[in-house]
């Protein structure tokens, strides 16, 4: 039998490097699998050690046959010929190899942050229409595939299109409402501001908490290597930490230092407390507002019982990260006493923070448009605008009162929530930081005599959000 593995034309060295490693390979021998075509995009290819950029390749291990290349004018036919297909998460690939008629495996692309393709991914497989799983989890995900297990995917049908058109005309009518709620649009700030993020952020959190977390559940790259850098024994805050995914890092290191998760949604919350599993320890979370000042300064600093001193105490890293928390705040003023929480609860001396927020400038794999004609509430930085989150889909009966039957029951939309977000401008967060530093007495720069600042590590860019890494010391 043979398998067909695509990830387009994004890069997506993981699934490639995967797909050639002996646990797959030998999940596929083991459920007959004998021939893999690869189609490998622009990922590059490391074979024993050396890579390979050659456009295509043929090689045999494990037993398996793999012939491998990068582009084609259409994988139409290699999808018809395969008997199984493991793709990426792009829309258009799913639809056709669903199309085709054709078991899928779906591997999302965890390096896309706030990746709407996963989420596709995962809808579909709660529908039984295919299989998502992780690059690491991809060996066991084939060993256990079962391709009676899953639902056709529906053929298109013209006939019963017209009939429910005319019958729940008044359907189609609210899902053309629902569809343009679908867009990022401008938003508008007035009156009580914390009453404001009440209402657009976190009583929608409290709301998709069970659906958000669901399609969170990868960390980001540069944060989790911003974890595993530190050394063994530090302490730290998560601010906005969500569902927790962050809490059980360092992956290679499990334990080695102690996070804690802080949010103000008790919903996710009750998720965090089990992140990285239920069979693990419970993980520490506070419920509280970022804004309050309810830590001591310092607080997140390691200490030993024979360093008692503050003088001591301060020679101990400590840390904190706020990822994708603070553009949820609805003035500029809001944002900057975020950045200043964050600077208080560490080690003045050698604390870290990384702070990670969306950007107006979205790359080319993001779903979302944001619109030019919005404009911040206080600053001419930056769009004010409300994202909308779709909950899953929903069966309805056609007509009710002609008790038609279940299999003809319309599929819709589920509730659409639109959440409040600060969209920052490049330069905008960088510009933040420096001023909540300079309004709490910070310098910011290198180390100077006499002095306690910040210095800026990281200023950068990446998949559709801006982030700053900073150190603070004490000269």
């Amino acid at each position: 039998m043979l398998v067909f593995v695509t990830v387009g034309s994004t890069k997506f060295d993981a699934l490639v490097q995967a797909t050639i490693s002996e646990p797959v390979l030998s999940a596929l021998y083991t459920k007959g699998f004998v021939r893999v075509v690869l189609q490998r995009g622009n990922s590059d290819l490391d074979l024993d050690g050396s890579a390979s950029n050659g456009d295509s390749l043929s090689i045999s291990k494990a037993g398996v046959d793999i012939d491998t290349w990068r582009f084609k004018p259409s994988i139409q036919d290699e999808i018809e010929r395969a008997d199984l297909v493991i793709s990426h998460a792009g829309s258009g690939t799913i639809l056709d190899v669903l199309r085709s008629g054709k078991p899928l495996v779906v591997v999302p692309n965890a390096t896309l942050m706030d990746n709407h393709q996963e989420e596709l991914a995962l809808q579909l497989d709660s529908l039984g229409h295919l299989k998502a799983t992780s690059v690491d989890d991809l060996p066991s995900t084939i060993a256990s595939f079962d391709r009676n297990v899953l639902v056709p995917f529906p053929a298109f049908d013209g006939c019963r299109f017209r009939r429910v058109v005319d019958e729940m005309l008044s359907l189609c009518q609210i899902a053309l409402v629902l569809f343009s709620m679908k867009d990022v649009t401008p938003a508008s700030i007035d009156g009580d501001l914390k009453a404001y993020e009440d209402q657009h952020v976190h009583a929608v959190y409290d709301q998709i908490a069970t659906h958000f977390s669901s399609t969170r559940y990868k960390p980001w790259p540069i944060i989790a290597k911003f974890i595993s850098d530190l050394p063994s024994g530090w302490i730290g805050l998560d601010s906005g930490t969500g569902n927790g995914k962050y809490l059980p890092l360092p992956a290679d290191r499990p334990a080695s230092v102690l996070t804690i998760g802080f949010d103000r949604s008790r919903s996710l919350l009750l998720i965090a407390r089990n992140a990285g599993g239920s069979d693990g320890p419970p993980r520490e979370v506070v419920w509280g507002d970022i804004l309050d000042n309810g830590w001591r300064a310092g607080a997140f600093v390691s200490s030993h019982t024979d360093l008692l001193t503050s003088v001591l105490r301060e020679q101990f890293q400590d840390y904190a990260i706020s990822i994708a928390t603070i553009h949820h705040l609805a003035s500029y003023e809001r944002r900057k006493l975020a950045v200043q929480r964050l600077l208080q609860c560490v080690s003045p001396v050698h604390g870290r923070i990384l702070i990670y927020v969306w950007a107006v400038e979205q790359d080319e794999l993001s779903k979302r448009v944001i619109p030019t004609d919005g404009s911040t509430e206080d600053s001419p930085s930056g769009k004010d605008v409300f994202v909308p989150w779709v909950m899953p889909q929903q069966s309805v009966p056609p007509n009710q009162s002609t008790k038609q039957p279940t299999k003809d029951a319309l599929t819709v939309e589920g509730p659409v929530y639109r959440r409040y977000y600060h969209m920052f401008e490049k330069g905008e967060l960088t510009r933040l930081t420096c001023e909540a530093a300079q309004g709490i007495g910070l310098v910011v720069g290198p180390p100077n005599e006499g002095k306690r600042g910040i210095e800026i590590i990281q200023d950068a860019w990446e998949r559709s959000n801006y982030f700053v890494e900073l150190r603070c010391w004490k000269a």
